[in-house]
């Protein structure tokens, strides 16, 4: 899809938005939130319109030599004198990734080459970027059919409750695996009064499922984490249109913010905080068991590249995608890396935090049995090496009971690029889901523009620095 399509799709789902926001007088909290969500899009597709052209014509030569030093025939589109810089930019960048997709591995100096330029373009594209920041942590009221819904069920769930037993009911901006709503119980003998609906979407980029995370829950605050105390499970998804958890709320706590650290304001975040999500990353560690053994990190990288290959309707610009995904496959880690419980998806956009400290760890969708390097590799990447040294990490980790073999620094490199590599698929999907008109929110627009993007930059960054490490 081009970028004046995208861009006539993102401004009809603003002017939507836009009424509805009007129309349902939502709270200022959740006009900050579509304000940022929406700053971040347009941003995006004025760098797209403004800068990009003279950021592609300045790099034209270099996308030039790659694509005619590829290994594969070139079966782009002819090049003409009338051909836009940024079209051909785009179109020598589809030929670096048809290269990487073919069974012939391209040369260590050509993919070097490569990775170094998709860092350089990605790391000009990023500066020419200004895009204002909010993060809040409550959101709009949910239509009344689904708070209705939720009150017939409760009222079904415990008989003795008041036929409507709820006072409030809100959606948490965000969520793009899993929907979570903050609502509030009348004073009863049997729930406490503020409680966490997690519920299924519809259209999920995780497939996987809010009910089955209850027994986890429920064995993680034994183990002393910081979790929500788990209330009840519904597998049933009829009730609410999708299966959901109800947990205790966290209160008096505030969501820790996105996943990329450009967009937070770590001095909020109090001297305890990384020492606390250390520990708790240890102890987490210390599980064995509670999901049979975990998949061949391979497969599970084949399986996201078959994913991303199945898209329909991509972001123009994906080659950090297929470069990271080529540099996983050529350097697996040894089949003999332990195998321990995972969260699978550690930042802060996944944290609470309550007077800048560690209040709660959420959204365990995709915990699994893994290695523990993958979780280090999420937490380190873009939020502890702001924070406090590696030193001070592998201290704190060892402390609580973190094995010297989790942090390997191989491991954790290969895991820092899995971690952008997989997200970038995650929100391509968004973009798919955009383009084709699935999703109108804002929000969807978002995450297909502003976070792929990022995703995009970041992948390029670590794989730069793998590159540095392992010499290949």
């Amino acid at each position: 899809m081009s970028t004046n399509d995208f861009l006539a799709r993102a401004l009809v789902s603003l002017q939507q938005t836009v009424a509805i926001e009007l129309r349902d007088d939502l709270s200022s909290s959740r006009n900050r939130e579509f304000a940022a969500c929406a700053g971040r899009v347009l941003a995006r597709l004025q760098t797209d319109i403004a800068a990009a052209p003279t950021l592609a014509r300045d790099r034209l030569e270099r996308w030039r030599s790659l694509s005619a030093a590829a290994p594969t025939p070139n079966a782009a589109a002819p090049i003409t004198a009338r051909t836009a810089p940024v079209e051909e930019f785009l179109a020598h960048a589809a030929q670096v990734a048809r290269t990487l997709e073919e069974a012939t591995p391209p040369t260590a100096a050509w993919f070097k080459e490569a990775v170094s330029a998709a860092r350089d373009y990605h790391t000009a594209y990023e500066r020419a970027l200004s895009i204002p920041s909010a993060r809040t942590a409550s959101g709009p009221a949910q239509p009344a059919s689904q708070r209705e819904r939720l009150s017939r069920y409760l009222a079904m769930r415990y008989p003795g409750l008041p036929s409507d037993p709820l006072r409030s009911f809100r959606v948490v901006p965000g969520g793009r695996g899993k929907e979570t709503s903050l609502f509030e119980l009348v004073p009863n003998e049997w729930l406490a009064s503020r409680l966490v609906l997690r519920r299924d979407l519809t259209l999920s980029v995780t497939g996987t499922s809010a009910y089955a995370e209850f027994p986890l829950l429920q064995r993680l605050a034994a183990l002393g984490l910081p979790v929500p105390t788990p209330i009840l499970a519904e597998k049933e998804p009829a009730h609410l249109g999708g299966s959901f958890i109800i947990m205790t709320e966290i209160e008096n706590a505030r969501a820790g913010g996105e996943l990329f650290a450009e967009l937070n304001d770590l001095s909020l975040l109090a001297p305890s905080f990384a020492p606390d999500l250390v520990r708790a990353l240890a102890q987490l560690h210390t599980v064995r068991d509670h999901f049979a053994a975990g998949a061949d990190p391979l497969d599970m990288v084949r399986g996201f590249q078959q994913m991303f290959r199945g898209i329909v309707d991509k972001p123009p610009l994906h080659v950090a995608t297929d470069l990271g995904f080529a540099w996983l496959l050529a350097h697996p880690l040894p089949k003999s890396r332990p195998q321990r419980l995972v969260h699978g998806d550690i930042g802060l956009h996944n944290l609470l935090v309550r007077d800048g400290n560690l209040a709660a760890i959420l959204d365990w969708e995709l915990t699994h049995l893994g290695d523990p390097a993958e979780d280090i590799a999420y937490a380190w990447s873009p939020l502890l090496r702001h924070l406090l040294t590696w030193d001070e990490f592998v201290a704190g980790y060892r402390e609580h009971g973190g094995e010297p073999e989790a942090y390997d620094r191989h491991a954790v490199a290969w895991y820092s690029v899995w971690a952008h590599t997989r997200n970038s698929v995650y929100v391509a999907m968004h973009y798919d889901w955009a383009a084709n008109g699935q999703r109108r929110d804002i929000e969807c627009f978002n995450a297909g523009t502003d976070f792929f993007a990022r995703t995009q930059y970041y992948i390029a960054l670590e794989l730069d620095e793998a590159l540095k490490d392992t010499h290949s």
